[in-house]
């Protein structure tokens, strides 16, 4: 017999292992992983905090549902007139019993203590925000991390407690039936004979589980006291009124009515328990009635208060909530202390206004995100499986002069490595890595309205000063293979223009070392035999897993938010992604939410190096409460921001995603009282912008330029947004986020005392314009596309710059966008002008000092049918049929002749 039970243990444990063996695999691999990464303790801390909550769950579980089955058993034995000794049945069931108890309790320990035990978490270690909801005056930590909790415990006992009542009803009517199976009609009269109790269902019910119902009813009772507390602590959320957050009619009617159901259920719960026991139905019949009045009544009273005592007077009676609510919705966006400045347009700008904002002249942004995109791609790629995956927006020294630049990595697109990588050797093995990026300015472009590169190429091509020791990219956004490096086999580093290749020996720290056991864990976990089988492989390979850094920083620090637009930094001759993580919640009182959420803060920013894959979490925001808490639940997860090395904060940029919710909501709340509020009339649009000419209007997307603010000393980075009336193109307010040094994070709102061009409007005066839009009208056709770039309004000493990039995209597949000229406008004045310096010079450097209009004598202008002219059109139009068809040796040549015609022209 004990030889049986040991190979049936034997058996069973085997089965267990093939069943569950892909999570046991995971489970290894992810230890190997975190160890690999100095994030253990993390990984460790889910682990030890499930298994902690789900001992105690266990137990309460397995013993209540114990007890539970044990009065269920004694009330059956007494239902029973004949009762069955049997010692071994009894013994088979009470084991039977006992493992069904256990599979119960392990199944809801487990599913609970899974899904609860970072709320739990939070619950105990939840730090204080120092900020009191004006209606029950409790800490806004108790409403984001105490409240969740006790609405889960809350729902999965009344959950329970259905469930028990349901059980115990199933037991009786078996039973019931049971009788009346075997006993018929006999064991009814003798019963009807002793005592009414017998009769009917309920006093049947009632004898047989008597006392569970009673103590199951009063627990139900209980917690429902609680719902309607949770209910009363959730009006902090209510959308009833004018603005997000309890109401008038919330706190003086349906408050009420909370805190009296809350206190009758509770006595409920006590002349049920005592009714039950004594089977008296009157009691439990007139309580159930009385709870179910009270909230039908609350209903309907709450119905009729909001619509014939508030409505009438909302504005005077809703007025205190309006204000809770602009205050903590301000505070839940992060926009409660932002600086507000009347930018006074005093329209002063001339030659020497110009020359001592020189820095913010000349950085002013004349290449746009997109064309550059394309170009990149279509140019800098070099091999189709490398991919520039966006562009992105940073500053640097630049030979000795902060500037503005386009920053993009050059990585590899396994998709696109179909026919390159067939085998799983040059999948895996070889094409491991992107390689370097592409760094141009966003204030110049060459000649021929190309990026003006300061790093290009493969090998890289470095004119910009910055070093780069290692341009390799082994984790990045597109990179979402596994490789193995230290192989027997060279990685492809890059391609040369001659077809051969520079391979490359990997020389990071990242990996977890290719030995027997590992092998085999990653065969199964892989479903891949070549694990085992390559001769590649040796003991000093090691494999690369998690490699998209998306990926990567979510597989560590779930509960966080990431940005989607990771940037890459070039520091101390390496390259880094950074990464802004975001705390966010929906739970704080009174703010109205904006994309499901109503509390953010970008509180820290992630860094993750792209040969070596280490990631290191840094907080950015001491004072926010709830990375404070992530801190104290993972003490070595984040890293304090004294520990950043030299280098990166220069590069630190406010996040656009982050700042977009604000502008969002600022539509709304740029207001400060409720006057102002009520009614909505003085709502703010986000502007609008057109990318073509006769295109869509869309939001327009905020720019990060480098300009002097007004008051400010010298130039630095800002983000920047425009706003106009709601429903009407006129600007109105522009805002401004700060983040060099120690700035970073600060904004600031510039309202206009008059309204002036929005970017949608600035586009159509550019269409009204008689000599621009019949220029563009000539470009529009003949096998070319005039695009827009981005519009730049760029404040200037008290006045406001309007500046938009024109590019010139010939028909074709594969055409590149060419940025050939700059509208630049002042007041009501515009140039169409080669570049930015042309223009300003055409706009402010007149040699009639009274600005007085000259007069064309139209004797020297050469006629439509001059023969000179006719010639001009004719190249003209043959420059533009080469320039479609490719052929850009004759566009150029067409184009010099052009010239040296128009240069003809007297």
């Amino acid at each position: 017999m004990k030889k049986r039970d040991f190979w049936g243990i034997g058996i069973f444990i085997i089965v267990l292992i093939i069943v569950f063996l892909n999570k046991i695999v995971n489970f290894i691999i992810n230890i190997k992983w975190f160890k690999e990464m100095g994030y253990l303790s993390v990984y460790f801390t889910k682990i030890s905090a499930v298994l902690k909550l789900m001992i105690p769950i266990f137990l309460i579980c397995f013993i209540g549902i114990w007890f539970y089955y044990k009065s269920i058993k004694k009330s059956i034995i007494k239902w029973n007139t004949v009762v069955e000794v049997n010692s071994i049945k009894d013994k088979r069931e009470k084991n039977i019993i006992l493992i069904v108890d256990a599979l119960i309790s392990l199944f809801v320990s487990f599913n609970f203590a899974s899904a609860y035990w970072y709320t739990i978490l939070e619950f105990a270690n939840g730090q204080s925000f120092n900020v009191k909801d004006p209606l029950f005056n409790k800490d806004i930590s108790f409403y984001i991390f105490k409240l969740p909790l006790i609405e889960s415990i809350n729902k999965a006992a009344i959950s329970l407690i259905l469930f028990l009542v349901f059980v115990t009803i199933v037991i009786y009517i078996s039973m019931n039936t049971k009788d009346k199976i075997v006993f018929g009609r006999h064991r009814d009269e003798n019963q009807s004979a002793n005592s009414n109790k017998a009769t009917g269902f309920k006093s049947g019910l009632t004898r047989f589980a008597g006392k569970q119902l009673a103590v199951v009813g009063s627990l139900a009772l209980i917690f429902i006291s609680l719902e309607y507390a949770i209910k009363a602590w959730n009006l902090v959320y209510s959308p009833r009124g004018v603005a997000f957050g309890a109401s008038y009619t919330d706190t003086h009617v349906t408050l009420r009515f909370y805190k009296i159901i809350v206190v009758a259920s509770l006595i409920s719960a006590i002349v049920i328990f005592i009714s039950v026991l004594k089977s008296k139905v009157r009691p439990i019949v007139i309580f159930s009635v009385l709870i179910i009045a009270l909230i039908f009544s609350e209903k309907v009273v709450s119905g009729v208060w909001e619509n014939f005592i508030v409505k009438s007077n909302e504005k005077r009676l809703e007025t205190p909530y309006i204000e809770y609510n602009i205050k903590y919705t301000k505070k839940g966006f992060g926009i409660d202390n932002i600086e507000e400045k009347v930018y006074n347009l005093d329209n002063n700008l001339n030659k020497e206004v110009i020359s001592k904002n020189r820095d913010t002249i000349d950085n002013i942004k004349i290449n746009s995100v997109s064309p550059a995109l394309e170009f990149y791609n279509q140019v800098e790629s070099k091999k189709s499986y490398y991919q520039f995956n966006d562009v992105d927006i940073d500053r640097y020294n630049i030979n000795g002069k902060y500037t503005q630049v386009f920053v993009s990595a050059r990585e590899l697109e396994y998709d696109k490595l179909k026919e390159k990588a067939s085998t799983w050797q040059s999948k895996h093995l070889i094409y491991t890595h992107g390689y370097g990026l592409v760094m141009s300015k966003v204030n110049s472009v060459t000649s021929e309205g190309k990026p003006d590169f300061v790093v290009n190429d493969m090998p890289i091509k470095n004119v910009s000063g910055i070093k780069i020791d290692n341009p390799r990219i082994y984790f990045g956004e597109k990179t979402k293979e596994y490789c193995i490096v230290n192989t027997k086999l060279e990685e492809l580093d890059y391609p040369k223009e001659s077809e051969e290749n520079t391979n490359n020996k990997y020389d990071g720290k990242a990996g977890i070392k290719m030995n027997l056991f590992n092998r085999i864990l990653f065969a199964i976990n892989q479903k891949d035999i070549n694990f085992l089988l390559s001769r590649d492989i040796n003991a000093d390979s090691r494999i690369l897993i998690n490699r998209s850094i998306t990926n990567r920083i979510k597989k560590i620090a779930p509960f966080l938010m990431y940005d989607k637009d990771p940037y890459l930094v070039v520091n101390n001759g390496r390259l880094y992604w950074i990464i802004d993580a975001y705390t966010a919640s929906n739970r704080y009182p009174f703010s109205e939410p904006m994309n499901g959420v109503n509390y953010m803060r970008n509180s820290a920013k992630v860094i993750i190096d792209t040969v070596d894959g280490t990631t290191n979490f840094y907080i950015v925001d001491k004072n926010e409460p709830i990375i404070n808490t992530y801190s104290k639940i993972f003490p070595k997860l984040f890293k304090d921001i004294n520990e950043l090395p030299k280098g990166f904060k220069e590069h630190f940029r406010y996040p656009d995603q982050y700042f977009i919710t604000q502008c969002k909501v600022m539509e709304k709340y740029h207001v400060d009282d409720a006057d102002s509020f009520f009614g909505s009339p003085n709502i703010w649009d986000i502007a609008k912008n057109q990318k073509q000419v006769e295109g869509k209007d869309n939001i327009n997307a905020a720019s990060y330029v480098i300009m002097k603010l007004p008051g400010e000393p010298k130039e630095e980075m800002v983000l920047i947004q425009y706003f106009n009336q709601y429903q009407r193109e006129n600007m109105i307010a522009l805002m401004a986020a700060r983040m060099d040094k120690d700035n970073y994070g600060k904004l600031v709102l510039y309202k206009l005392p008059r309204t002036v061009n929005s970017p949608i409007l600035f586009k159509q005066k550019i269409n009204q314009d008689t000599a621009i839009s019949k220029e563009l009208s000539l470009w529009n056709k003949e096998g070319s596309k005039v695009q827009f770039g981005d519009t730049m309004i760029v404040p200037v000493a008290n006045s406001l710059l309007y500046v938009e990039p024109i590019y010139l995209r010939a028909q074709g597949e594969r055409s590149i966008p060419e940025m050939k000229r700059v509208v630049v406008s002042y007041e009501d004045r515009m140039i169409l002008a080669p570049d930015i310096e042309t223009g300003l010079k055409q706009l402010f450097d007149y040699e009639d000092k009274d600005n007085e209009k000259k007069v064309i004598d139209n004797s020297t202008v050469p006629m439509k049918n001059d023969p000179i002219i006719k010639q001009a059109k004719e190249l003209y139009s043959k420059a533009l049929e080469a320039q479609k068809s490719g052929d850009w040796a004759k566009y150029g040549e067409y184009i010099k002749k052009l010239g040296e015609t128009l240069n003809n022209i007297k």
